[in-house]
């Protein structure tokens, strides 16, 4: 049981670490994505209306 411990504690910060990599990593992800996003809307050109007709 004692090994088991040691083992763990040895091995927890090198789990945090790649577990907050991890974190990082998917919220760089999103944010790029929802740049991405919001420029590709503003490019689009506003919709233009039909034109009326007149009589």
């Amino acid at each position: 049981m004692s090994d088991l411990l040691v083992l763990l504690r040895e091995t927890l910060p090198e789990f945090l670490g790649s577990l907050a990599a991890a974190v990082v990593t998917t919220a760089a992800a999103a944010a790029l994505r929802t740049a991405r996003t919001a420029r590709l809307r503003r490019r689009e050109p506003a919709p233009t209306e039909p034109p009326t007709a007149q009589e």
